[in-house]
């Protein structure tokens, strides 16, 4: 994968010099003047900053402390550093081209990664837009609850502060068709890339070992848009691969016992919907999610269930903004891990119900995000909670953004995950950390 990706980086990056460098050459008399004073090249429009330009690139440098890695391994304290490049450089009209990617320490590994999160090209002709090649795709209008981003992964270890930057892409071909307030969007997804997942090692002799699907070329989507009106919704299918694994045990590897994380298909049906009502941001987000194990009889495959989040927000004063979503998760086949007779086989059907919120039948639970501006907008502060019921978890997570300058930004915060350790926040409880993180951009 990596390598793909930097060999896709490497062609984005050369292609609009090599383009550009078939325009006539300028005239003598126009060559550059060296800046008086000793300038630098850089400030004065010299050739690094006009390849920065002509490749539309934005960056940053991070460096960060964390009391904790995100791997449920107990590693304390550890220092990140990384950088960061995005760049969008156009080509021909209706074209144009789209990189992004980090390296650099975000784990507790020591290893330095490498990571090509997006490079695709953009082609745009009448009502149809074409966009080919690895990509992020997000769908849902819920706020950061989405039970419709079901489409490319992400790295839930990552010690990044936003979770956005988490997000991974995958290899994709994405048509949309644009008629009037209306979008249709088809999708395919040749390659299979998961989501990356905190697991807490087993003890011996179990290990974890993990199995990717063969024939990703049968994953593909479409979506059914209307945006501009009273009322912005959708309607989505996919069919592909699921990002989360489940567990299943395979004892011909005695005298260990493997534990593979396995990838079944799935078949997701989703709608959202947003409006205004006064002040009020209205918005939901429901999916009913078909596995393999459509009766329920297989304790290593995920049942069958449907996900709603729904709710609003509203911006007080000038920038106070309050959003609250009901959360209602509901397992339509349910079978309770722990009544397995199997002592092995219940712990790993309880292990892997707690990871992916099928512990109970009916689960519901609440989100509350409370986020201000101060001075001028060089202080940003937000207070992020979620609670679940009926096991009673939590997650309370606490971040402040303040801009010394155009390029300096500081954070500063905190994820905490409490509840009973057969719960979903409670089984991350050891992944609790704080953390402080300075950026320089460019």
């Amino acid at each position: 994968m990596r390598r793909f990706g930097w060999t896709l980086l490497f062609i984005i990056l050369l292609f609009p010099i090599a383009a550009r460098g078939q325009e006539p050459a300028s005239p003598p008399e126009e060559e550059a003047v060296s800046p008086p004073d000793g300038g630098s090249d850089e400030l004065s429009g010299g050739p690094v900053e006009r390849l920065r330009e002509q490749l539309g690139l934005t960056g940053s440098i991070r460096g960060g402390f964390w009391s904790s890695s995100r791997m449920l391994d107990d590693e304390k304290n550890i220092p990140t550093g990384s950088l960061w490049l995005k760049g969008a450089p156009n080509l021909w009209p209706n074209s144009a081209l789209h990189f992004d990617g980090w390296i650099g320490r975000l784990s507790g590994d020591a290893d330095l990664d490498v990571h090509l999160r997006e490079g695709y090209i953009d082609l745009s002709t009448g009502p149809v837009d074409l966009r080919i090649g690895q990509q992020i795709i997000v769908w849902g209008r819920a706020d950061r609850i989405n039970p419709t981003d079901n489409l490319t992964p992400r790295d839930f270890t990552l010690l990044v502060p936003d979770d956005d930057d988490q997000r991974l892409g995958t290899l994709a071909v994405k048509g949309t068709y644009f008629t009037g307030p209306f979008s249709f969007t088809a999708l395919w997804l040749p390659r299979f890339e998961p989501d990356r997942i905190p697991l807490r090692s087993p003890p011996p002799p179990l290990f974890f070992s993990e199995r990717r699907p063969e024939g990703g070329t049968r994953q593909w989507a479409f979506k059914m848009e209307q945006t501009g009106g009273t009322v912005d919704w959708s309607f989505s299918y996919f069919h592909g691969f699921d990002l989360f694994p489940d567990i299943t045990i395979d004892p011909s590897h005695p005298p260990s016992i493997k534990l593979v994380l396995e990838h079944h298909p799935i078949d997701v049906i989703g709608a959202d919907a947003a409006t205004t009502v006064g002040r009020f941001g209205l918005r939901g987000e429901a999916a009913y999610t078909f596995t393999e194990d459509k009766q329920g009889e297989d304790p290593e495959i995920k049942n069958p269930f449907f996900f709603l989040v729904a709710g609003g927000d509203r911006t007080f004063l000038e920038s106070l903004n309050i959003n609250l979503q009901y959360i209602f998760h509901l397992v339509t086949q349910y079978r309770n891990p722990e009544e397995i007779l199997d002592p092995l086989q219940r712990e790993v059907a309880i292990q892997q119900a707690v990871i992916t919120n099928q512990i109970e039948r009916v689960q519901q639970g609440v989100s509350l995000r409370i986020s201000n501006q101060w001075w001028n907008q060089t202080l940003e502060g937000e207070v992020v909670g979620v609670l679940f019921f009926p096991r009673h978890d939590y997650a309370l997570r606490p971040k402040v953004t303040y801009a010394f300058s155009d390029r300096w930004k500081g954070v500063i915060g905190a994820d905490l995950f409490r509840g009973e350790q057969r719960s979903f926040f409670g089984y991350l409880r050891s992944n609790s950390t704080a953390y402080v993180e300075l950026r320089w951009g460019f």
